[in-house]
């Protein structure tokens, strides 16, 4: 009799068994083959970058975001925004507003972070990362503003903008930013210096494609830059302030000043080190509407 319900309760749980079993089988052969697809496409973009230098494609968005009307002001009045078409502008909003959702702005010695200064700051780091697919950068949630210089306790030095990926913050002297901004500090950005460390750092860390591109092509620009020629040109036509010459890292965080500030200067004069940058972040929006630029 046992025996008997036994087997009866074994039938019963059998069918029952075998439904799990196949569920679970079909979402682990599924992962697996999902996670191969994957590799398998990294690989060809990867391939596709070394000859095209560039990722298949850069914006897609499921739903776009829009910004506030009252900050979507000051993106109008943004001089590369105006250049973008429709779509682009589009894009950018998006990109915009993502940032201003997951970054925190910090005030410190009694500055008080208004709508003008985070919008500003978010423009620029927003043009900076517009022509990467993996726009939000992993070492950058928090923007520390001063009302000028400021002394920091990482470095022991009284310093203008400085980036610690430990803690994930940018700090920037919010007067120097703005004469930077605004074209008045003779050619320097204070911003486009301290956010292209970021984008540098970001860089080394991940594996992302857009990592890949910015860091495979600073090796190469490295390389090309092993011209003894070609460097004493660069020195002789001081298209690159002294402070280049500190070490690597900032050698590109000015150089990517001087493409942003003077992009047909840089052109003109060292054409192979402007197609460099332009692959670095994929910036081409300067070649497609450079009448708008002179």
């Amino acid at each position: 009799m046992n025996l008997y319900i036994t087997t009866i309760l074994l039938l019963e749980e059998a069918p029952s068994n075998s439904i799990l079993q196949t569920v679970l089988g079909v979402f682990v052969t599924v992962g697996i083959v999902s996670i191969c697809v994957y590799y398998v496409l990294r690989y060809l973009e990867s391939v596709y970058v070394k000859y095209k230098g560039k990722p298949y494609y850069v914006h897609c968005y499921p739903i776009l975001k829009k910004l506030p009307s009252h900050l979507q002001l000051f993106l109008d009045e943004n001089a590369f925004y105006k250049i973008l078409d429709k779509k682009q502008k589009k894009y950018f909003a998006h990109r915009a507003a993502k940032f201003i959702e997951r970054t925190r702005f910090v005030g410190r010695d009694g500055l008080v972070i208004d709508d003008f200064m985070r919008m500003q700051v978010t423009i620029m780091v927003t043009q900076l990362t517009f022509g990467m697919r993996h726009y939000q950068l992993g070492y950058l949630y928090t923007i520390i503003l001063y009302p000028s210089s400021f002394y920091s306790i990482l470095n022991k030095t009284e310093n203008l903008g400085e980036f610690n990926p430990r803690s994930k913050a940018l700090a920037l002297s919010w007067k120097h930013f703005q004469k930077g901004n605004l074209h008045q500090d003779k050619g320097k950005s204070l911003g486009i210096h301290e956010i292209t460390h970021a984008i540098h750092y970001n860089s080394i860390k991940n594996n992302d494609i857009s990592s890949e591109i910015f860091y495979d092509t600073f090796l190469l620009l490295e390389k090309h830059l092993g011209s003894v020629e070609l460097r004493k040109k660069i020195v002789d036509t001081k298209i690159l302030r002294e402070y280049a010459y500190t070490d690597k890292f900032e050698f590109i965080a000015v150089l990517v000043e001087v493409f942003m500030e003077s992009p047909m200067k840089l052109k003109n004069e060292f054409p192979d080190i402007y197609y460099y940058v332009s692959r670095m972040l994929n910036f081409r929006y300067f070649e497609s509407n450079s009448n708008q630029l002179n």
